[in-house]
């Protein structure tokens, strides 16, 4: 889950990035399974709140190991406690009554993974939000992946549904414009661009997959955009 984010990282944080998307991935699968009740979900989500609030004692864990790592990054703990709203909605076994509440619970789920990505590459808080977006807009690309009940009327090849992933990518391209590594920006571009043609997939109902020529495609459209899109200062946007 979120694997292909880690080239916008240094390699340094490979490792670590590596291990924060083993925790978001077992967590959305096992809350939003059919494994264990409702009240046992419940139970797991306390024990691990309270584990992620203090030092594991289980060493050489999933968890001890990103606390280990997050303490010698200065990161938050709350990047770990965060995606637990998300799941406490799975584990009620709720459905998603509406298109708002599935963007929501997407959202709170994706949240703490941009602000990661935004700390590590110390980009400014402008960044936050159209890379949330562009992190949910990838979990609505692979929706079929996530092996997760919820939710079970997500439907990807509707006309309506093809718009709004239309529209979550143009919000998320505003990071071509606003980040300030060039490094960070050309590798945005790339994955912008697998979006693009996945979302084209999709609106045909096809499986999102890159073959030798998409590789060609990605790098050359990373190489045009890094180069036509201007930076956007603080000045130009008026704010």
């Amino acid at each position: 889950m979120f694997d292909d984010y880690k080239i916008l990282l240094q390699p340094r944080y490979y490792a670590l990035w590596q291990d924060y998307c083993h925790y978001l991935e077992t967590g959305w699968r096992r809350f939003g399974g059919n494994l264990f009740d409702a009240p046992t979900k419940n139970e797991q989500l306390h024990f691990l709140e309270t584990a992620v609030r203090k030092d594991f004692v289980l060493k050489n864990t999933l968890l001890s190991r990103l606390q280990k790592a997050f303490v010698a990054e200065n990161l938050s703990l709350y990047l770990l406690l965060e995606p637990i709203q998300a799941w406490r909605y799975l584990s009620a076994s709720k459905k998603a009554d509406s298109e708002s509440r599935i963007a929501e619970v997407v959202g709170k789920f994706t949240a703490p993974a941009a602000r990661m990505l935004c700390v590590l590459n110390e980009e400014t808080p402008s960044a936050y939000l159209p890379l949330t977006t562009m992190l949910s807009l990838d979990m609505f690309l692979n929706w079929n992946e996530w092996k997760s009940d919820w939710p079970k009327n997500f439907a990807r090849s509707d006309k309506k549904q093809n718009e709004k992933l239309v529209g979550l990518w143009k919000n998320a391209f505003v990071l071509l414009e606003i980040v300030n590594s060039k490094r960070l920006k050309f590798k945005l571009a790339g994955l912008l661009r697998r979006q693009q043609l996945d979302i084209q997939r999709c609106s045909n109902n096809k499986q999102p997959q890159i073959d030798f020529l998409d590789r060609i495609d990605i790098f050359l459209y990373s190489l045009y955009w890094f180069i036509i899109i201007p930076k956007r200062t603080l000045k130009q946007k008026e704010m």
